[in-house]
């Protein structure tokens, strides 16, 4: 299969792996809202923290290295298997230990039981991580997707039960597990096609792969725990219930951030891997990368901030009002944190993983100063400081992640973003009224989107014609000759 039916291949079905597990993790947290109390939300936003964090270590940064390394032998392969395998287990024994300290920190004993459950999750990853990682560098993303789609509806489907059935806090936790289980046997199931592990283990083997993931492991540290540290600090200086509300809304707020970033840079990244060496063509890539991010992103987030009401009200009910005005404000934080996310892939691409972590580094240094003055104005002081650190970032992150690697100037950087503001603002606008007018949650909701849907799309076909055949670019030859008989591209060729 050539590069470009790769890409289209990979996209699509990353799309599809995406929307599915964003769609059923929304009706999940839709059913459990009313099932659930906020301190419930609370203390499990607490360990998928402690959680999330302590997997980043499970492979020792050393995925990516093995996408970025273009010639990898089995050997070599099996060591960082079995590496990733010891690591999991260390981790669970560490978990286990400081489960009593994490409990004391938060003054909530319930913490331990289910930081320990879950905990159980890292003697289940590593046994697919590193097939989940082949499979990605052969481009194989229908296998991983079928997985995570499957993995994730078996998962839905026993948290629900167990929530109906009051094991309250501890469904999610179950639900943990089962989601690891059922994507380590998928992986296994597709991965061992293309590799199979040996019973081999040699420390030299994995030097340079471990220098790699070093600074790769502690620039995604960095990021997850920087991204983390408003729910740290609001659990610990404004309460646990008081997390659970701000949880559930940056849980909403995050869906599309998760759904649409992982769709692009994905496939990019192997992609950039491959050309990394020609500059010209990374540049074309990276900016039209961030461009069509950037059309996706401001659209959904500025849709959900004039929505946040009926959303609220619709998904989750009247008593998480009080998580409106944090929905909107994360909204816009939003937007501006998937600005800078492409530049990771890009860094990677070109084996930059050292000036990744010092990036990260940086944020993390700065990031609870923002937050602990925020807290002073409650949680929406907390979300108002996450946007204006996003904000602040943006200049930095083109001097020293992108321009030193693409040759990208500024005004061809601000230029990729200006079009997607422009068009998505002018439909916003133009859709607002149409909100106000209709008063059922419901109607307000579908009509407004399908309206704003039709505005925008009329924008992008009457100004961005370049930009839609460029994507077009991407869809194999069979497929564009059925599309060139469709009436919409007919009236694309019309305008044009």
């Amino acid at each position: 299969m050539g590069l470009k039916k790769q890409t289209f291949s990979g996209v699509k079905w990353t799309t599809a792996s995406s929307l599915v597990n964003a769609l059923i993790q929304l009706i999940q947290l839709s059913i459990l809202t009313r099932l659930l109390s906020s301190e419930d939300f609370g203390l499990m936003a607490i360990v998928m923290v402690v959680i999330g964090f302590s997997q980043l270590f499970i492979d020792m940064g050393v995925s990516n290295a093995i996408i970025y390394k273009q010639k990898i032998t089995k050997k070599e392969l099996s060591s960082l298997y079995w590496l990733n395998i010891l690591i999991g287990c260390l981790f669970f024994l560490l978990i286990f230990i400081s489960s009593p300290l994490i409990a004391d920190f938060y003054h909530n004993k319930r913490l331990i039981s289910l930081i320990n459950l879950v905990a159980v999750t890292f003697l289940i990853k590593p046994w697919g991580q590193q097939l989940m990682v082949m499979l990605h560098k052969k481009m194989q993303f229908k296998a991983t997707s079928k997985t995570e789609i499957a993995a994730r509806l078996i998962a839905f489907t026993i948290v629900i039960i167990l929530a109906y059935n009051e094991y309250g806090v501890y469904s999610l936790a179950i639900g943990a597990i089962i989601y690891a289980f059922c994507t380590t046997l998928g992986y296994n199931f597709f991965g061992r096609k293309i590799y199979r592990p040996q019973f081999h283990f040699n420390r030299k083997e994995i030097r340079e792969y471990i220098n790699f993931g070093l600074f790769q492991m502690g620039d995604k540290s960095l990021n997850y725990f920087a991204s983390q540290l408003d729910t740290v600090l609001i659990g610990k200086l404004l309460g646990v219930e008081i997390l659970g509300v701000y949880n559930v809304a940056k849980d909403l707020t995050s869906k599309p951030y998760a759904m649409i970033n992982p769709i692009i840079t994905k496939v990019t990244f192997p992609l950039m891997s491959k050309i990394s060496n020609n500059t010209e063509r990374l540049k074309i890539i990276f900016l039209n990368t961030i461009q069509y991010l950037s059309y996706l992103n401001i659209a959904l987030y500025l849709l959900i901030a004039i929505l946040a009401k009926p959303i609220i009200l619709l998904l989750f009910g009247v008593k998480w009002l009080a998580a409106i005005p944090i929905v909107q404000i994360l909204a816009i934080t939003f937007i501006f944190r998937s600005f800078g996310n492409p530049a990771g892939s890009l860094l990677l691409s070109r084996g930059k993983a050292n000036i990744a972590f010092f990036w990260n580094l940086g944020i993390f240094l700065f990031y609870p100063f923002y937050l602990y003055i925020g807290s002073f104005w409650h949680l929406e002081g907390v979300a108002i400081a996450s946007l204006l650190l996003q904000i602040s970032l943006f200049l930095p992150n083109w001097r020293i992640n992108v321009y030193k690697f693409t040759n990208i100037s500024l005004k061809e950087y601000i230029l990729a973003f200006k079009n997607p503001f422009i068009l998505t603002f002018l439909a916003i606008i133009i859709t607002y009224p149409i909100s106000l007018i209709i008063e059922n949650n419901i109607l307000k909701v579908l009509i407004s989107t399908c309206f704003f849907g039709m505005i925008f799309l009329t924008l992008l076909i009457m100004f961005e014609r370049k930009l839609i055949f460029s994507l077009i670019d991407l869809i194999p030859e069979k497929l564009t000759n059925k599309l060139e008989r469709t009436k919409l591209w007919k009236l694309i060729q019309k305008i044009n």
